[in-house]
């Protein structure tokens, strides 16, 4: 099982022991580096980022700069060569992993479903969820429409690896599975990356309506997602070369955010 399975597993196993960490002001980078040891190949040194608790926060980059690398850093999947991440200023520890995932909702870009009911499929990630709340966070994932008009809606079943589904109902899913969780971090990685326009407008109009209730990750090399960002960070050649909002960082003449923008624009 690789890294970001065995976390969407944990995490979503580990909602009953809560612990003594949580979030409630920020996640913080301090001095990080983190260097892949079998390949040598540093992913970035001395690395600096502040995600701010109830804010919606991007980290952009071609693929192949290290974003991954963050949010496995942020979930405690590695650990940094150097520097801290701190969770309210307490460092991150094994000690605290277990707890800490408690506290994460993950949507990654190849969701893993069970060849078994939409309600199994949910309740793997909290097992005594009522119905309410199964309602409820499908709702939350705009999902609630197209599970009502399945065969037998929340009794159906999705088949090996939820084949019934189509690509973006598979992620609104995993949208719904996270939240039931009621994380107070939500973190997106690449979980639009492959998806039509139509579906990534779908999930992204579900994660906008979240903005402010919730603390909001989101990793992607595309921009479409991002423009709501309360904070983007702009990873490059290891390092963080630009920070802002959306209209800050558009208005940076050779900047590389804008230069990231155009290039999307002329695909």
């Amino acid at each position: 099982m690789d890294l970001h399975a065995r976390c969407e597993d944990e995490t979503e196993r580990c909602i009953d022991d809560p612990g003594d960490i949580s979030l409630q002001k920020s996640i913080d980078f301090r001095d990080v580096s983190f260097t892949y040891t079998d390949e040598g190949i540093s992913v970035f040194d001395n690395l600096d980022l502040t995600i701010r608790a109830g804010e919606t926060t991007a980290i952009v980059g071609s693929s192949g700069v290290g974003k991954s690398t963050i949010a496995d850093l942020m979930m405690g999947l590695i650990m940094p060569l150097h520097g801290q991440i701190l969770i309210d200023g307490m460092p991150l520890s094994p000690e605290h992993y277990y707890a800490w995932r408690s506290c994460i909702g993950y949507v990654a870009q190849d969701t893993f479903l069970f060849d078994d009911t939409v309600r199994a499929n949910l309740l793997w990630a909290h097992p005594r969820a009522t119905d309410v709340e199964l309602s409820t966070a499908l709702r939350m994932a705009a999902a609630e429409d197209f599970v009502l008009k399945l065969p037998e809606g929340i009794e159906t079943v999705l088949g090996d690896r939820g084949v019934r589904l189509s690509g973006g109902e598979r992620q609104r899913l995993a949208l719904a599975r996270a939240l039931l969780r009621k994380p107070t971090l939500l973190l997106l990685d690449e979980a639009t990356s492959n998806l039509d326009s139509e579906n990534e407008r779908c999930i992204q109009d579900a994660i906008n309506a979240l903005r402010g209730d919730i603390t909001i990750t989101i990793i992607t090399h595309g921009l479409s997602s991002i423009r709501k960002a309360d904070v983007i960070y702009v990873l490059d050649n290891g390092s963080i070369v630009e920070c802002g909002n959306w209209e800050q960082l558009m208005l940076k003449e050779n900047g590389r955010f804008l230069t990231l923008y155009k290039e999307q624009e002329m695909l």
